[in-house]
């Protein structure tokens, strides 16, 4: 009988514990007014959004930068090359039938490519129809 020692009586000890509680559940699931949360919430929002729109102007900013220090270093790599001498290598063709020449005019249809030394070659040999 510890209760009884205390000199509580069981019954009301039981009663403020419930009531605690009570008072516990009640401001922890209050429906009072609730403007200084909404208020809170709200600049929270903002917050939030002023971060991400911060956040995405950065990126963007450092995005450019280092596409300009690509960009510059490309330069500076092509400015380097030009002082390098490039092997060329010749390819020549066997000629089929003896007489055939390659055509000096460039046709409708032709396909030719400019290299890095300047020459320009065909993309496809003219090889006549009827070999191929």
């Amino acid at each position: 009988m510890a209760d009884a020692s205390s000199g509580q009586n069981p019954v009301t000890a039981i009663d403020t514990e419930m009531q605690k509680k009570l008072e516990r559940a009640l401001y922890f699931y209050r429906t009072g007014d609730l403007t200084v949360w909404n208020y809170t919430i709200l600049a929270l929002s903002f917050l939030g959004l002023f971060l991400g729109l911060f956040l995405l102007s950065k990126n963007i900013l450092n995005n450019r930068k280092r596409k300009m220090i690509a960009m510059y270093q490309m330069a500076g790599n092509k400015e380097e090359e030009s002082d390098v001498k490039h092997a060329v290598l010749v390819l020549e063709k066997e000629n089929l039938q003896e007489g055939v020449t390659l055509k000096k005019e460039p046709q409708p249809g032709d396909i030719t490519v400019q290299w890095k030394d300047g020459q320009v070659t065909s993309l496809y040999p003219d090889v006549p129809e009827a070999d191929v």
